[in-house]
């Protein structure tokens, strides 16, 4: 294997494109060949999954980028015992697509059917379940991982928790997960009951969303309207469903749903999301949101799960909705206390700067044991804007202002979704980072895996 000639890759928020020298091995012999080539040329190492990270974790400003596509393997999955073994690579559309049939699914799982099994660990992903499930970390029973040496070590979520903690949410700073066995949730089929209600005041949230019973929830989340205001603000839809014991049928569609589509109606993605930017906007937002939130019925319904899950594999390509300036987003979990009134100040920001996010989503989340996970015992909120027509002296004021109203209120930023996340900032909302560095002159003294993300927010300066 030879350097191959620097690619241009961009992240999926669209806000930064860097030159890389990519790889991509196609099995274990090449992958640790390809940390020779680094060694050899003095070239750091970053790891890419899916590519579905908005932010800059799997970038490496003219370094060496792995691509772990080709490891993409089922090697075992135990149907009575609900035990699968995978490798890294594996998309998780995949992946569910061979055992929801069986009557069982994975927890933790993000909102992208593209994403693989490695960004998935090394992201510790949350989901609409995690309020009662945890993060992707509780589906792992063990893990391999490729060192900065060559060798390949075994590490299990009991036996070497310190490390485990580590490599779970830990951006590949370690090393590189080549396997993963993990263990499944069992359910009565892959058919889900949703409903969902009316929440008036933002008060509601936090009173909602702690009073579920995961006897008959399994799934929760809600969705603000950012253009309320006055006593209206944080006003939206909270929306529930439960797996049901319940007849699936061949023709219920669930499949398009895991699969890459190519087309939205007769349209490419590419020119959909052009076509559908002349249409969308702020104004256009703020309508449909008062529609859902006065009109749209809210009746139970029973749907496939990925239909539940995956509304957006429908319509690839989402992101191009924001292209060329992209988007920041602010997914941000607050403890409990502070939650509500967190969120009332973040809405109240974006108002004041007509930065209404179009996404503004709402979660509850439990601890996580992960050193840099993504976790509290608390409610998350997302703000998603686009930078387009947006000054850069306006935007700085802007992300400070919101910045720190959040470490104003203990809030922790969702890494993998923000780029521009300030060291100082960083080491405030994750004070377990320093085990971290620990871990790294341990198995990576040489610092060989590094990441734009991670020399941003963990190398010594």
């Amino acid at each position: 294997m030879n350097l191959p000639k620097l690619t241009t890759i961009t992240c999926w928020g669209l806000t930064k494109s860097v030159n890389a020298y990519i790889m991509k091995p196609k099995n274990i012999t090449e992958l640790q060949q390809c940390l020779v080539i680094g060694k050899n040329h003095s070239l750091q190492i970053a790891i890419k999954a899916g590519g579905n990270s908005y932010a800059d974790v799997f970038m490496n400003s003219n370094q060496l980028l792995i691509d772990i596509s080709n490891f993409k393997s089922i090697k075992h999955f135990d149907v009575e015992n609900g035990i699968v073994i995978v490798e890294s690579g594996v998309r998780v559309g995949d992946l569910l697509e061979k055992i929801l049939p069986k009557n069982w699914c994975l927890v933790g799982l993000s909102g992208s059917v593209n994403d693989q099994i490695g960004g998935m660990i090394s992201s510790n992903t949350h989901g609409k379940d995690s309020w009662s499930q945890g993060n992707f970390s509780q589906n792992i029973i063990s893990l391999k991982l490729l060192i900065a040496d060559g060798t390949i070590i075994e590490i299990n979520h009991n036996d070497d928790s310190e490390l485990f903690n580590g490599v779970v949410g830990g951006l590949g700073f370690l090393g590189i997960i080549v396997e993963a066995t993990m263990k499944l949730k069992h359910i009565p089929s892959y058919m889900v009951q949703t409903n969902s209600i009316r929440i008036k005041t933002i008060d509601e949230w936090e009173e909602k969303f702690y009073s579920l019973d995961e006897k008959e929830t399994d799934f929760s989340y809600g969705e603000i309207d950012p253009f309320a205001g006055g006593d209206s603000i944080g006003r939206g839809l909270m929306r529930f469903s439960k797996y049901v014991d319940y007849p699936v049928q061949p023709t219920d569609g669930a499949g398009k749903f895991l699969r890459n589509q190519s087309k939205i109606g007769s349209f490419s993605p590419e020119t959909f999301w052009s076509l559908f930017k002349h249409i969308w906007g702020n104004r256009t937002c703020n309508v449909l949101n008062q529609y859902y939130f006065y009109l749209s019925k809210l009746k139970k319904e029973i749907v496939p799960f990925p239909e539940f899950q995956y509304p957006h594999s429908a319509r690839p390509k989402f992101n191009l909705l924001y292209y060329p300036a992209g988007f920041f987003e602010f997914h941000t979990v607050f403890p409990k206390k502070s939650s509500v009134e967190a969120f009332s100040r973040l809405i109240s920001i974006s108002k004041n700067y007509h930065r209404e996010p179009w996404i503004c989503g709402v979660k509850r989340h439990k601890s996580d044991s992960s050193f840099l996970s993504f976790s509290e015992d608390g409610l998350s909120i997302t703000i998603n804007f686009p930078l387009k027509n947006f000054k850069k002296s306006d935007k700085e004021k802007f992300s400070e202002e919101i910045l720190n109203a959040i470490l104003e209120f203990n809030g922790k930023i969702y890494i993998s979704k923000h780029s521009f996340l300030p060291k100082l900032a960083f080491e405030k909302m994750y004070p377990e980072y320093k085990k971290m560095l620990g871990l790294k002159a341990k198995y990576d003294a040489d610092g060989l895996f590094y990441s734009d993300a991670t020399k941003r927010l963990l190398l010594d300066s």
